[in-house]
């Protein structure tokens, strides 16, 4: 999964994995939570839950919209000047 991966795209995977674990065990618990007793404020956590998930996808949005995947053209070369001419000088008669 990780072969001819670049540092940054791994980096990015791992922490891809981790905040989504989180997000699904903060949701599962308030799952469970609401379940086991319906009378539990959970408003609170659900807030913040919804808070980092738009985090979260504003970031990956905008890094998605910060790469830049098209080479750049390589630099026009150098105007070329002509190379001075070298005349001969003719002995005096």
């Amino acid at each position: 999964m990780f072969k001819g991966r670049s540092p940054i795209e791994i980096m990015i995977i791992t922490f891809t994995f981790v905040i989504g674990f989180s997000i699904l065990a903060t949701g599962a618990t308030i799952a469970i939570v609401e379940i086991k007793d319906p009378s539990v404020d959970t408003t609170k956590v659900q807030d913040l839950l919804f808070n980092l998930i738009s985090g979260i996808v504003g970031a990956l949005l905008g890094l998605l919209a910060g790469q830049n995947n098209t080479p750049t053209p390589p630099p026009p070369p150098p105007p070329s000047t002509p190379a001075p001419r070298q005349t001969r000088k003719q002995p005096l008669p």
